[in-house]
Formats: structure tokens, C-alpha cells, sequence
């Protein structure tokens, strides 16, 4: 009598331990898939070598790709020694419609920003978080430059 109520105890201790490793396993994975929905950005910054707004730029997005668990591909153009860098620049301004004023210029998805301060950085962050989001953000930026 003694061994049945031992093999009904194990039982239910084995049941129930497949129980919370099935629920455990289920968890890791629903975190795994949300962590995995969430594509990479690529970001254009067109910058000048010693240009000090240009560097802040840089930094407030390599900082912003920190807090995003590195979602960013920070692609970086300098454009004040390299001339093709220059007249790549200009191409993708003109498919933007923007009139340049200097750098930095930055590209995140469809939008463009032409300089850089607190408040366009929020601004970059937003663009960046809705391109994160989308099941295919867009990189419009590519193709202008790959165009020979």
C-alpha cells in the first residue's frame, strides 16, 4: 500500500514539474519572438570630419543604439574631404526634396533632418523607434547611392 502512494506522489511531482518546464519554455519563447519583431534601422548621418554638431549627433546615436539593444546600423558618410561622399549627399538630398544647409544630414527611413539640437534628436528617436517597428523599414537611402 505504502509503494502506491510513492509511485502517486512521483507521479504527480513528474507531472507537474513537465508542467512548469512546458510554461517556462513557453515564456522564454514569447519573450524571444516580441525581442526578434523589432528589425534593424539603418541610419545615415552625412558629416564633416571636424564638424562639432556632427560628433554630438554621432554620440546621441550610438548612445540611442545602446538603449535599443543595438537595433541602429549607423551608417556614416564624411562628406568635407571625400567628393563623392559630396555629390552622394547632394543626390539623396534632391530625391528628399531638401535644400541643405550644411551638416550633419541624417536619414532615418523617410525622413531626412538637415542639422542637429535636443530637439531633433527627439525627433530622430521617434523616426527610428517607428521604423524599428515596421514589418520592413524602409532604406531609401541605398539605392540612390548604389545608382551609378
Amino acid at each position: 500500500m505504502k509503494k502506491i502512494k510513492m509511485d502517486r506522489k512521483m507521479k504527480i511531482i513528474v507531472i507537474t514539474s513537465v508542467i512548469v518546464i512546458v510554461l517556462l519554455a513557453s515564456f522564454v519563447c514569447i519573450l524571444f519572438m516580441n525581442k526578434n519583431r523589432y528589425h534593424d534601422v539603418n541610419v545615415y548621418l552625412f558629416s564633416g570630419e571636424t564638424c562639432p554638431v556632427c560628433q554630438r549627433a554621432r554620440t546621441y546615436i550610438e548612445e540611442l543604439n545602446e538603449d535599443l539593444d543595438g537595433k541602429i546600423n549607423l551608417i556614416e558618410y564624411e562628406v568635407w574631404n571625400n567628393e563623392e561622399n559630396q555629390t552622394n549627399m547632394q543626390k539623396v538630398a534632391e530625391e528628399f526634396g531638401d535644400t541643405l544647409s550644411g551638416v550633419p544630414y541624417i536619414i532615418v527611413g523617410e525622413e531626412s533632418f538637415n542639422a542637429f539640437s535636443d530637439v531633433i534628436g527627439l525627433r530622430i528617436k521617434d523616426a527610428i523607434e517607428t521604423e524599428i517597428k515596421k514589418e520592413n523599414p524602409q532604406d531609401l537611402v541605398a539605392p540612390i547611392i548604389s545608382e551609378e
